[in-house]
């Protein structure tokens, strides 16, 4: 009789048993667990509002390039006449535009290139290839001074890319690429628009709507560079 109660007892305590150890199983889960996020949106929200502010960081930089520049030109200005003769300075301010340290200005053509309103495909959207390969057209082409987004193009510059985004200088540009460049504006225009010579840009353009867009331009206003006259890694391929 006794057997049978025990027998009873141990039936009835299994069941509690199971359930205390799936109790300990899931307590121990939930402290290995990771935390879900709960809400999504938040670190992409934090991404962006830190990518803004480097942005925000990097512009202020450049003006405070741009500013400290233009005071050593005001001195320079001001030695003109003091410290070494006039022939000297204006091999200086000629040094100082092939650096694209100055403004230059003149008759030239303005290119925009642009990813397709289309389905977008490793054809359809601009690579940084496509804008080293504008550059040199523009240089063998005669082109004086030239600006990418506003960023001068001095010999330093590299046209880089990660993943799908551009640099220039060190600074992200995006599309549309605006692309002025001063010189003989017929020569520059002219080529360009040859298909024999941009034969990739110009097959993208007819097969997949890659906007490429020249202007002729009477007077353009190209700013001076704004970076650091450092070596730059040479350009990848994209």
């Amino acid at each position: 009789m006794t057997k049978i109660r025990d027998k009873k007892f141990y039936q009835k305590s299994i069941p509690v048993l199971v359930g205390v150890g799936l109790g300990i199983l899931v307590v121990a889960q939930a402290n290995v667990l990771p935390t879900r996020v709960v809400n999504p949106i938040a670190p992409y929200v934090s991404l962006k509002e830190t990518r803004e502010s480097l942005y925000a960081d990097q512009n202020s930089l450049k003006n405070e390039i741009s500013s400290l520049q233009n005071k050593i030109s005001q001195i320079q200005k001001d030695n003109k006449n003091l410290n070494i003769s006039k022939s000297d300075f204006d091999a200086l301010e000629a040094q100082k535009t092939k650096a694209g340290m100055t403004m230059v200005y003149g008759p030239g053509v303005i290119l925009s290139i642009n990813d397709s309103s289309g389905l977008a495909t490793d054809d359809s959207i601009v690579h940084a290839a496509d804008v080293r390969d504008i550059l040199n057209l523009l240089w063998g082409s005669g082109a004086e001074a030239i600006t990418v987004n506003d960023e001068r193009v001095v010999a330093s510059t590299a046209v880089d890319c990660i993943v799908n985004t551009i640099l220039i200088n060190n600074t992200r540009i995006s599309t549309p690429i605006v692309i002025r460049a001063v010189g003989n504006k017929e020569e520059m225009a002219t080529r360009l628009n040859d298909k024999s010579i941009l034969t990739d840009i110009h097959r993208r353009v007819a097969e997949t709507g890659l906007r490429f867009d020249i202007q002729r331009n009477d007077r353009l206003d190209l700013p001076p560079y704004r970076g650091t006259l450092t070596s730059e890694i040479g350009s990848r391929s994209n």
